[in-house]
């Protein structure tokens, strides 16, 4: 298509009929692919760097903003329908795949979003399994008569597509709730009727590295100054410290148990306080402590005995569980960040919802009394009305788990979990499993090679296996 960047490679799409076109693929294929999404990003972008898309009396966007970037309705009447048009009239969907792509995700969303939020927050939340997505502005052909084509709600490709897809991905954004729009509030009932699996997409962390990597910096710092001191004491024959009366295994029992504590304040405190924010810090400096003087004597134990004997491999170990309390404290902070931002997607997805679907707004009223009707007449009314709270407060919806809260009660964001919890249980679990088989191993060896016990710390494990 002349004039258009080769980003796309939209200059070798021949034209077609796109009324045709989308009268021979069913809409379940109308999809595109995450590099399709990334792709219209660069493009977006370039439109607006060289003039092509400017803000209007409806969409003020900043031109110098690449975080929000022109509303949905602005691209679409700049971009989507000027090149789709001289394409043929189909759907940007069917201008890139005209043999169509099978739906696996159905994205849902009330335009009001930018297009780089928009594209940034379904990137960040695809599902692993899912491979093509429907999303109306991309789906739906947008030179034809759309009116036309969802005079009947239950039969039109938003119905027919979130069918045949396995997710539903809700994307909210920063003007209001998705679910203040009555077609938004017709797919929530869809997926709710078909048993579909509810996700709600968040933007990724922008200053995630920055901020992990400060807690990084905390613990090679803390290290290095623990290593510095370690080595101003002598490790006798057993891997302990000379002359300080206190055993590594104790000491990595507490610090273990110390990390695990530290985990707990994101879970009771508000994710933004400087309370929650302080622990992945204190977390790093003792982790880092620890694993500076369970190093130095791996290290000096290594040297006399190689990696078995005298008990060399149970140092090893201590020291395999400083560096996971490390990694531990370093993602607490990515942790913090992350339920920070999926807090404000579930803050944004209830701006300007009042708890009912049938207090949706939509652009045309007769859109509404026809969606209303269909939902009236399901019965199921109150029931789409608590899944859409579940997703809200949970920040996702399946059967299993709307089950659980007409149990439970209100479950609040079911669908974070913690990586650093993770790291830090999975490390301490497999620190216990080879302290144990590693100290029968080495007290064999003590009573194999050297034939007795002569050190009380060596006799407290020191058996015939």
């Amino acid at each position: 298509i002349a004039g258009i960047p080769d980003t796309m490679d939209l200059q070798d799409l021949a034209a077609r009929d796109g009324k045709q076109l989308h009268e021979q693929v069913p809409p379940y294929r109308w999809s595109v692919t995450r590099a399709d999404l990334k792709k219209l990003r660069i493009l977006v972008q370039e439109f607006v760097a060289d003039g092509r898309m400017v803000p209007t009396q409806r969409d003020r966007f900043d031109a110098t903003d690449g975080i929000i970037g022109p509303c949905i309705h602005t691209v679409n009447q700049q971009l989507i329908k000027p090149i789709t048009a001289r394409a043929g009239g189909m759907s940007w969907a069917l201008m890139l795949h005209p043999e169509g792509l099978p739906c696996d995700l159905f994205v849902t969303h009330c335009w009001r979003e930018g297009i780089y939020e928009f594209i940034d927050k379904v990137l960040n939340s695809w599902p692993g399994r899912a491979r093509h997505a429907y999303c109306c502005m991309l789906s739906n052909p947008q030179t034809s008569d759309i009116a036309n084509l969802i005079s009947s709600p239950s039969t039109s490709p938003f119905a027919r597509a979130l069918r045949a897809s396995s997710y539903m991905l809700v994307v909210p954004n920063q003007q209001c709730s998705i679910y203040s729009r009555i077609w938004c509030a017709y797919e929530a009932f869809l997926a709710y009727s078909d048993s579909k699996l509810i996700f709600t997409a968040t933007a990724p962390v922008l200053d995630l590295r920055r901020e992990v990597s400060y807690v990084v910096m905390t613990i090679v710092g803390v290290f290095i100054v623990g290593v510095a001191v370690a080595a101003k004491f002598e490790i006798d024959e057993s891997g302990l410290l000379a002359g300080v009366d206190i055993r590594t295994d104790v000491l990595g029992g507490g610090a273990a148990a110390l990390a695990c504590f530290l985990q707990l304040p994101p879970a009771v405190l508000r994710a933004s306080s400087p309370v929650t924010r302080s622990m992945a810090y204190v977390s790093g400096a003792i982790s880092a402590v620890y694993m500076s003087l369970t190093g130095r004597i791996a290290a000096e134990m290594c040297a006399r005995n190689g990696l078995f004997g005298n008990f060399t491999s149970r140092c090893l170990i201590d020291a395999f569980l400083g560096v996971g309390l490390c990694i531990g404290s370093a993602t607490m902070e990515a942790d913090r960040l992350w339920l920070i931002r999926a807090q404000q997607e579930a803050s944004q997805l209830l701006t300007g919802y009042t708890g009912r679907l049938r207090d949706a707004s939509a652009s045309k009223e007769e859109d509404k009394e026809k969606i209303l009707e269909e939902l009236i007449a399901s019965g199921m009314e109150n029931d789409v009305d608590s899944a859409v709270q579940v997703l809200l407060h949970s920040g996702v919806s399946s059967p299993m788990l709307r089950t659980a809260v007409a149990n439970a009660g209100k479950l609040e964001q079911a669908s974070y979990w913690n990586v650093s919890m993770i790291v830090v249980k999975w490390t301490h679990w497999v620190y216990l499993a080879l302290y144990c088989i590693l100290s029968r191993a080495e007290a064999h060896w003590h009573l194999t090679e050297i034939g007795h016990c002569d050190s009380t710390y060596v006799a407290s494990v020191c058996m015939d296996p």
